[in-house]
């Protein structure tokens, strides 16, 4: 078992790395959802049919599976980091490519997310390919947003999580809208951070 300080360490990774990824994902998706309008509407019906007028809770996250699917689509086209690093534990051969013992080597979820050999129409906004019967054939490489392997990332878990209660509880009580005309553009950062920002309006739902 894990000491008072390790856990505490782990604890405090978990909170303070996961928190702006989620934020920046989460930034991503209502963007997405304003400017897919149907797929919006889907979103709502799917949230009212199980919800109604209240609040999610726990139990209730396996029946809001279209939430998920939405916020999976959104990190596939803006995955929250673009790089991830790793190091050649011994010698290799990747793509005709030496790899010497000790290089670092650059993965992109980013190019790999929308790689059309990986992805039919990968531009396209479509929660549809992460529904469960299709999800389950995807190659395990192809959708990294967490990387993958024995470092993939701790909190992957609780990212779903967390963005699915958020996203949920935001878009029953409002309808967000970009600033019209503002430019929405991704940072070209290691982080998937939009440029000049996102500023939306919020519009409370009736």
């Amino acid at each position: 078992p894990m000491h008072d300080k390790q856990l505490r360490d782990e604890l405090v990774t978990l909170f303070v790395a996961g928190y702006q990824t989620t934020m920046h994902a989460l930034t991503w998706t209502l963007f997405l959802i304003d400017r897919y309008p149907d797929i919006s509407a889907r979103l709502l019906k799917k949230q009212h049919s199980v919800l109604g007028d209240r609040d999610p809770t726990a139990s209730d996250l396996r029946d809001l599976s279209y939430t998920s699917m939405v916020f999976k689509e959104s990190m596939r086209l803006y995955p929250p980091v673009k790089v991830v690093v790793r190091q050649a534990r011994e010698a290799d051969v990747i793509g005709g490519f030496d790899i010497p013992a000790g290089s670092l080597v650059l993965v992109s979820p980013y190019i790999t997310h929308r790689h059309p050999d990986l992805w039919a129409e990968p531009e396209q906004f479509d929660p549809q390919r992460f529904a469960p019967e299709k999800e389950k054939n995807q190659s395990r490489y192809a959708y990294i947003p967490f990387s993958a392997g024995p470092r993939v990332c701790l909190g992957d878990h609780f990212a779903l999580l967390e963005a699915s209660i958020v996203l949920t509880m935001v878009t029953q009580r409002y309808t967000l809208k970009v600033l019209p005309g503002h430019s929405v553009i991704p940072s070209m950062d290691v982080k998937t951070r939009p440029l000049f920002g996102m500023p939306m309006t919020l519009h409370p739902r009736t």
